[in-house]
């Protein structure tokens, strides 16, 4: 074999083992979040902040809820298809509530994956229901079949 071949085998070795940890840690995903349950009242994190001392900036507002659970632990909620009902109907907000989600990594940031209403501390499936057109939704909408009102549900659920 040729030096010239030799040089380029060694190069190609020593590349390969500057990259390796890089490739090992690239390989090592971080462990899913494993779900939580957590009860306690979805309301915006400005009521919080006020009863604080402070005042949360007006644009942040519509876009920052919590859910102040049982103890009064804080717990931002990621703004996502989980979470999307509380921004879009306030008649959920300010009442009894349990949710399931994930924690994004290293922090206390919920993102809801199932929302149960508690009514008398039973939980109850929160859903929105076209009567005209039989539709079932997970938020708050127009109906896209016939553009009527969709109406807040909640039923029991079933053990």
């Amino acid at each position: 074999m040729s030096r010239k071949w030799t040089a380029r085998g060694g190069v190609v070795i020593a590349v390969a083992l500057a990259i390796s940890p890089w490739l090992a840690g690239a390989a090592d995903k971080p462990a899913a979040s494993k779900l939580t349950t957590l009860s306690g009242k979805v309301v915006p994190l400005a009521d919080v902040v006020k009863k604080a001392g402070g005042k949360l900036d007006a644009d942040a507002a519509p876009t920052s809820l919590v859910l102040l659970a049982e103890g009064g632990k804080v717990y931002p909620l990621v703004k996502d298809d989980g979470s999307r009902l509380f921004f879009k109907d306030k008649a959920l907000l300010n009442r009894p509530m349990r949710l399931t989600g994930k924690f994004v990594p290293g922090s206390q940031m919920l993102m809801a994956s199932l929302v149960r209403s508690l009514i008398k501390g039973e939980p109850h499936e929160v859903y929105y229901w076209c009567e005209i057109c039989s539709i079932k939704r997970g938020e708050k909408n127009i109906c896209e079949c016939c553009g009527g009102p969709m109406e807040l549900k909640e039923e029991p659920v079933k053990k």
